[in-house]
């Protein structure tokens, strides 16, 4: 059933994969002449290049005719996600990431945090060369994504949906939301343009998210890796362990129906977001294609995310 929806974005997977090659190979000349490149390489390999590669694509929809800048400004952004990365593998002890040792176990913790400050430095300066707005823009997005992850840390209940949606807003969509007013700027749009872009942005990193939690639901990773996502799993955990060991069967019950309400919303936050993209895409000055492709990128990322968890 997945495959067969796939199928019928082909469109889109074809625009991402001509983007996705040009900026791998904007990434290798970067890089060549840099002292660090093998290990900035061993932090960025594998990656899907997802929000630098809708960067691109916005660009394109909005009339964007610098094509290095553009491309600099991507390969920042991804920078940026990997050094995020890099810091929340650590954090939650994940000895994994794309299907290898998380860096930290290839490095050690003291020398992956230090690499991972250098890299998004190495990202904020390649976007302070191109202008004071478009560092702001990402600066504010590193702020809100560092607060998405405090909240995380301090949240040891399972989130209501103001604040499940609050924690996705900020530690996912605060990134997508600068990849898209970041390609407004470049294009050189209006601010009103500008200001649909970066809600647009917003709203896809939220699907893009709920995709990603859902799958961890339906493959059984399950609740264990969402809640970390989400919160403190080790106070659920104990929670419902002296529940369960002292017979408090009542206590049980409320846990998970806590958990299940948080299901729930998920779908209702999906379909709230996909209802406001719609309306966005029919107000943004792009051609007919590029407005179907604005359009339908958000729900391909959505079943991407549900396929790849099996």
């Amino acid at each position: 059933m997945l495959g067969e929806l796939l199928q019928r974005y082909g469109a889109i997977e074809e625009a991402l994969s001509v983007r996705r090659r040009e900026l791998e190979s904007w990434i290798h000349q970067r890089l060549l002449s840099r002292s660090d490149r093998l290990i900035i390489g061993r932090a960025i390999e594998g990656g899907k290049r997802l929000r630098p590669v809708f960067l691109l694509i916005l660009f394109d929809a909005l009339g964007g005719k610098d094509r290095r800048v553009a491309l600099d400004v991507a390969f920042a952004l991804e920078l940026a996600h990997a050094a995020s990365l890099m810091h929340d593998d650590i954090i939650d002890w994940d000895s994994l990431r794309r299907g290898k040792p998380a860096l930290w176990r290839q490095i050690g913790i003291s020398r992956a945090i230090i690499e991972g400050h250098r890299i998004i430095n190495l990202a904020f300066k390649t976007v302070l060369e191109k202008g004071v707005e478009i560092s702001r823009i990402f600066l504010e997005a590193w702020d809100r994504a560092s607060l998405g992850v405090l909240e995380e840390i301090l949240s040891t209940t399972p989130p209501s949906k103001l604040l499940y949606l609050r924690i996705i807003e900020n530690k996912t969509a605060s990134l997508f939301a600068a990849a898209a007013e970041s390609a407004a700027v470049l294009a050189g749009v209006s601010d009103d343009v500008r200001f649909l872009a970066k809600e647009y942005g917003r709203l896809v990193g939220i699907v893009y998210q709920l995709g990603d939690d859902y799958a961890d639901i339906v493959s059984n990773r399950g609740l264990a890796r969402v809640l970390k996502s989400l919160g403190r799993v080790e106070e659920l955990v104990r929670q419902g362990y002296f529940a369960l060991r002292s017979g408090k069967l009542m206590e049980l019950l409320k846990l998970w129906e806590a958990l299940r309400g948080f299901q729930g919303y998920m779908h209702e936050i999906l379909r709230e977001s996909l209802i406001e993209i719609d309306r966005l895409t029919g107000m943004l000055p792009v051609t007919p294609e590029y407005r179907e492709l604005l359009r339908e990128f958000p729900r391909y990322c959505f079943l991407r995310m549900v396929r790849e968890a099996g």
